[in-house]
């Protein structure tokens, strides 16, 4: 009697799934259309998409009733579905530009006030300075609480010569400006500079459609001013394109070197070789990576590794060994499919294994020509591994986030309210080794802490030094922007000292 109760009420159980995935679709997405469009709808050109040029062999008639989301989780943790908004904001990080006013910001107070105005940027023209509060945007109020920095960029941000009004507050005096938008650059090289006579040191932060030119500008300005060999720093490097890694890698190798391959079950198999002599054939090389170095930070750590062509320090990588090529869908966003896997010279795909359609076989190692052991899954395993550090530690303290959430606002009124002696510093080490700096900033800091927070102030030596430094590269990126944080930063950075010490051996 169970059974058949069970049998009569599966079908409709079935039938209303069924019904409500179609109806999820109309709410999610817009594009599907139930009745009466002959347009493919959204979710028909994903099928399709999925059908024509997944990585692996798909059996959709399992899946073919579930919506997109739910669809693209069958997959691999790789591909996915991208709204408009999303679609706009990966664009322009991958472009290398994004049209805007050209300023940055900060919510102090729930007030947006300006702390950077690019030099001869839009911003600049219009007289815009850092300190001024923004107020509103095309007559939108931005006093209120709770509202968020992606809102107020939203309604800064942009085409191309559009005019934005914007009403600013400056030494408690209102100010109306037009500002007309222009494109502005998002480098991917956070820092580029020597960190001795002979050793140059790059932060790329993301593989871009400009991030081979600006690494070019970058080992040319070097080169000139001595450097022999090279500190590549990859950490936090989340990938990004392809194309790029592979022109990066093509200056460390020799000619007709094979740098990576991709292959899928729609895809043939694609060799990406070097193809002109490089500028960084013979230096030392040695790659920072750490958890969150992925993608197309692994393409360059894996060809670099396989060919003995130079050390990696840091922590084992993400492990992120699949290749997505986006498509635009009718309603604005797009779909993300993974279509290949990439594999390093010798054949590794550093993939981290998943649940999902994972058809990789597991557990294979490779031999290097200098003789090193290599795993094939789980991420670029370093040469040297660095464990982690203290700072990780102190990350997990609720009271060291809290005071981190403080940082911002503290450093740039400092930096404002100390501007003349500021100036007068010609490097970032300076601040380091100025004694009466340090001791004004940190009796400042606490003076400002027992202000903003009830809770008694007991810092250890090293949550002083931790704080202090982040306070000094803060105020440091605000006179010599994100190359003035970084050297703060690397100066008591324990794998970075490690590269130093073998580098240099």
């Amino acid at each position: 009697m169970v059974n058949k109760k069970r049998d009569i009420a599966l079908p409709i159980i079935i039938a209303l799934l069924l019904i409500l995935v179609l109806f999820a679709g109309q709410f999610f997405f817009p594009a599907i259309h139930l009745f009466g469009n002959n347009k493919q709808s959204t979710y028909q050109q994903v099928l399709e998409l999925v059908k024509n040029k997944y990585v692996d062999p798909v059996n959709l008639d399992s899946i073919e009733s579930v919506a997109v989301d739910e669809l693209l989780k069958e997959l691999d943790p790789h591909s996915n579905y991208l709204t408009p908004i999303e679609v706009t904001e990966s664009a322009e990080l991958l472009k290398g530009h994004f049209e805007g006013i050209g300023v940055e910001f900060s919510l102090f107070n729930d007030t947006a006030t300006i702390t950077y105005v690019i030099p001869n940027g839009p911003g600049e023209k219009a007289g815009i300075q850092p300190g001024d509060q923004l107020v509103s945007v095309n007559k939108h109020s931005l006093i209120r609480k709770n509202i968020s920095t992606d809102t107020i960029r939203s309604l800064v941000r942009g085409k191309r010569n559009s005019i934005v009004n914007l009403t600013l507050v400056r030494n408690q005096q209102s100010l109306q400006l037009a500002v007309k938008r222009d494109r502005i650059p998002l480098p991917a090289i956070e820092a580029k500079y020597l960190l001795d006579s002979k050793t140059g040191y790059i932060r790329l932060e993301r593989f871009s459609e400009t991030s081979y030119e600006e690494f070019m500008q970058a080992v040319e300005m070097l080169k000139k001013q001595g450097a022999q060999q090279l500190i590549l720093d990859l950490r936090g490097n989340g990938g990004g394109l392809l194309s790029e890694a592979v022109d990066i890698a093509d200056e460390f190798l020799d000619q007709d070197k094979l740098i990576v391959y991709t292959e899928g079950n729609k895809i043939g198999k694609q060799e990406y070789r070097s193809r002109r002599p490089g500028q960084f054939e013979n230096g030392k090389i040695f790659l920072l990576i750490d958890e969150f170095s992925a993608s197309a930070s692994e393409v360059l750590a894996g060809a670099i590794q396989d060919w003995c062509r130079g050390k990696i320090i840091g922590r084992t990588s993400f492990g992120k060994g699949l290749v997505q090529e986006e498509y635009n869908l009718s309603n604005g966003g797009a779909l993300r499919l993974t279509v290949a896997r990439y594999y390093t010279p010798l054949g590794r795909c550093i993939q981290l294994p998943y649940q999902q359609m994972d058809t990789l076989q597991k557990n294979r190692y490779f031999i290097t020509p200098c003789k090193d052991t290599l795993r094939a899954e789980n991420g670029i395993t370093p040469h040297i591994k660095i464990p982690s550090t203290t700072d990780t530690t102190l990350l997990a303290s609720v009271t060291i986030m809290n005071a981190l959430s403080r940082i911002n606002q503290f450093s740039f009124e400092y930096y404002q309210q100390n501007i003349s002696r500021l100036t007068k510093k010609n490097s970032p080490q300076s601040l380091l080794t100025d004694k009466e700096l340090l001791k004004d900033i940190w009796e400042k800091w606490i003076r400002s802490e027992k202000i903003a927070t009830t809770s008694p102030l007991a810092y250890s030596s090293v949550e002083k030094q931790f704080l202090t430094e982040r306070i000094l590269a803060t105020i440091a990126r605000y006179k010599w922007r994100s190359n003035g944080y970084y050297q703060i930063l690397n100066a008591n950075d324990s794998t970075l000292r490690v590269a130093m010490k073998l580098i240099n051996q």
